[in-house]
């Protein structure tokens, strides 16, 4: 009789853990199915946006800057920002200490810092054979604006006079975020940021 009631037990028992494994693995599956769903759509996203041009904000219209500072020509003061940014690659190329027309602030004393460094070392850091593709203002006061300026260009490095990275025969596709801030009514460059980079024909 107690047999009996130890079988029946062991019975019950098996299952009851064969419903839990059962019911934990299909609770398993769908998670696993939900998280498969999850990834394949995170992985399509990318797919479909790997080749998309990286966007900052939108930039201003002429009307919005002029709302701002009506005595503005908005068309000649980016032509003036655009000869301002490869006037200062130039002087980067040529080794030239000379930035006082270009640059203010901190960044005048870090590129003269790193001027005599790279002659002292036999470094030079090229951007060379810049041509625009586009650019805008994206922000804009009448002391302060950032500039967001899209070349395509030959950059690379080189030490004792060899290339050690980047190319002179490939040109890549870069975009640039400027600030300026303005001293005795001339635009300088403040800040100078690298927010893309893509190796033409990719």
């Amino acid at each position: 009789m107690s047999l009996n009631i130890v079988n029946v037990i062991t019975v019950v028992l098996a299952s009851v853990a064969i419903i839990i494994c059962s019911i934990a693995i299909i609770i398993a599956s769908r998670f696993q199915q939900r998280k498969n769903k999850k990834y394949k759509e995170c992985i399509d996203i990318i797919n479909e946006n790997k080749d998309s041009t990286f966007k900052v904000k939108d930039s201003l219209t002429k009307e919005e800057i002029n709302k701002i500072d009506e005595s503005v020509d908005v068309d000649l003061l980016m032509s003036s920002l655009y000869d301002t940014y490869v006037t200062l690659e130039g002087k980067l190329k040529s080794f030239d200490e000379n930035l006082d027309d270009v640059l203010t602030g901190y960044i005048k004393d870090f590129y003269v810092n790193k001027i005599q460094n790279f002659k002292e070392r036999g470094f030079t850091d090229v951007t060379d054979g810049i041509d625009l593709v586009g650019y805008s203002i994206v922000e804009f006061s009448k002391s302060k604006l950032k500039f967001r300026v899209t070349v395509n260009c030959f950059c690379y490095k080189t030490v004792n006079g060899k290339i050690v990275s980047g190319s002179n025969l490939e040109k890549i596709e870069q975009i640039l975020l400027l600030t300026y801030k303005k001293v005795k009514d001339k635009w300088l460059i403040s800040s100078y940021e690298k927010i893309y980079e893509k190796k033409l024909g990719n």
